[in-house]
């Protein structure tokens, strides 16, 4: 005898999918980057705080940069997005020095001797800006800002200034309170002495 077994009734899924605005195609880590964006441009909204580590100007104004940059690769609707976010800015924002002149007379006696030892010389303070930038922003050496040079040579630099010393003594020498945030972010991301 053959026993058919009952074929569970048809389910169709009578709710409709979120929209687009409310569950968009892209993923969480750009949403909130936009929303960290668009708020740090237009202020928070009553009652709401920002939450521990959230991306600072610095960042902001890199991943801005980046999304400006790869813009063709971008969804029709990201794209109107990032478009609202330069019309905030009033433009392409652009990278500025993170150093105070005082602070690079201070830290240029830091640093070591000066070796060169093939292809072309670096300024020791654009060297320094670049490792700046990259531990305010958090970002890859790769999406280094063509203003401070080659990634591959900052990074080289920041190495070497890494594991001989370099960067402990710029992150506990005596700066004027201007320059107290890069310096902590600078700890934070060179890691504990």
């Amino acid at each position: 005898m053959n026993q058919q077994h009952p074929r569970p009734a048809s389910t169709q899924h009578t709710n409709k999918p979120p929209s687009e605005r409310q569950n968009p195609p892209w993923p969480v880590a750009w949403q909130r980057m936009w929303w960290a964006s668009r708020y740090h441009l237009t202020g928070l909204p009553d009652g709401v705080k920002w939450w521990p580590d959230a991306p600072d100007d610095e960042h902001i104004t890199a991943w801005l940069r980046e999304q400006s940059a790869r813009r063709t690769l971008l969804l029709p609707e990201q794209r109107r997005r990032v478009d609202e976010l330069l019309s905030l800015t009033g433009g392409m924002p652009v990278w500025r020095p993170q150093i105070s002149e005082v602070a690079w007379q201070t830290l240029s006696g830091l640093l070591p001797a000066r070796s060169h030892t093939g292809g072309r010389p670096r300024s020791e303070q654009q060297i320094l800006e670049a490792i700046v930038h990259i531990a305010c922003t958090r970002q890859a050496w790769t999406r280094l800002p063509s203003a401070l040079g080659s990634f591959q040579a900052c990074r080289r630099r920041f190495l070497l200034w890494r594991d001989d010393g370099t960067l402990q003594q710029i992150c506990r020498a005596a700066l004027p309170e201007g320059d107290a945030i890069w310096q902590q972010r600078l700890a934070a991301y060179t890691g504990p002495a």
